[in-house]
């Protein structure tokens, strides 16, 4: 991407407002973080069951909290990309911003390959039953990547 990518990016009219409306940065943050919190809180739940940690959760409930951690992806992308237009170049130039976006990348490949390879096993499992090895691979994988995301996000102000 070019500067003059990154400049009309900024000029359109999510990055003028988020330049112009004094509360909308503010806002976003805190949107931002309860779409995290959301997304995260879901996961961890999620992944801690498949991981066999929480096993007083049964593995339907668990899995009924997806739809959720997909709410707070929504929302998390929505304001992710308001901040990126808002000032592309500081983020564009980053690097903690560009590994952001490579584990988010990751984690998306991750996700799809439990929707796609271990969702319908893991919905058939009864109360207290393991899951396989595969499945614990992603759960620990997208623990991991999230956390690394997470740190990532809050180093981004302070890598240049």
């Amino acid at each position: 991407m070019n500067d003059d990518m990154l400049r009309w990016i900024g000029d359109t009219w999510m990055g003028s407002a988020m330049r112009d409306i004094y509360w909308m940065w503010p806002f976003m943050e805190n949107f931002h973080f309860f779409g995290l919190s959301v997304l995260f809180g879901g996961l961890v739940a999620i992944d801690l069951r498949v991981l066999g940690v929480a096993r007083f959760v049964t593995m339907k409930g668990a899995l009924t909290l997806i739809p959720y951690v997909c709410i707070g992806f929504a929302i998390n992308l929505i304001t992710g990309m308001f901040f990126f237009t808002g000032d592309p170049f500081r983020y564009y130039y980053n690097l903690a911003f560009q590994w952001k976006m490579g584990l988010i990348v990751l984690a998306g490949i991750n996700a799809l390959w439990f929707w796609f390879g271990e969702h319908a096993k893991l919905s058939k499992l009864a109360d207290g039953q393991q899951a396989d090895f595969g499945a614990k691979l992603i759960a620990g994988a997208s623990l991991l990547i999230w956390v690394g995301v997470i740190i990532l996000g809050r180093l981004i102000p302070y890598l240049e």
